[in-house]
């Protein structure tokens, strides 16, 4: 075998190994479901088109996934839009967290500015949730229905990172002009929320 031919079996192993992992999540993925009695809610595709579609999706650099849920609900419609809501509310609350955490971190446990700081955080977590919510790209909805009529969703999202920055940016900026404390510091708090955080 010539060297050539080597390289170019490599590399086609390489290029195939995602794809591989990808097919291992989304067979697993299809299993839990099945297993779990969740169906398909509002899409005219089967369920392993869905799945195959959403990991190709998380498959693409600078993409990441996120999740809502809503249970006790008697309208899957309704539950739907809860779901959508409460994704939005856990990916600000995991970046509300992560900025708590680095600006703490970076000021030594504060530096002093835990009382001015806290009006920053609660305005940055309320702006981010207006913003990130226009970038939640719906993927598919399951919904499962309980013995006593109601339903449960669960409602999965694809975000583009950068569109996720450009959010959490602008939440800053909002936030920031308007606490004191926060527009000291500002150029560490705007690298912070550039860095985003590991979803």
């Amino acid at each position: 075998m010539t060297m050539k031919r080597i390289i170019i079996i490599t590399i086609a192993v390489l290029m195939a190994m995602p794809v591989f992992a990808q097919g291992a999540q989304y067979r697993k993925k299809l299993r839990e479901i099945k297993k779990e009695g969740w169906e398909l809610y509002g899409s005219s595709k089967t369920m392993k088109d869905v799945l195959r579609i959403h990991y190709e999706a998380l498959n693409q650099e600078g993409v990441f996934e996120v999740f809502g849920s809503a249970t006790g609900i008697k309208s899957e419609s309704i539950g739907q839009q809860m779901a959508w809501n409460n994704a939005s509310i856990n990916y600000v609350q995991q970046a509300g967290s992560f900025l708590r955490g680095r600006i703490a971190t970076d000021n030594h446990a504060g530096g002093g500015y835990d009382g001015e700081f806290n009006h920053f955080y609660s305005a940055y977590e309320t702006l981010l949730q207006k913003e990130i919510r226009g970038e939640l790209r719906p993927s598919y909805t399951l919904v499962r229905h309980n013995t006593d009529g109601t339903c449960q969703v669960m409602s999965y999202f694809i975000v583009n990172e950068e569109a996720a920055m450009n959010a959490r940016i602008k939440a800053m900026e909002l936030a920031a002009s308007e606490s004191e404390a926060a527009q000291r510091i500002a150029e560490r708090i705007s690298e912070f929320v550039k860095e985003g955080f590991d979803e």
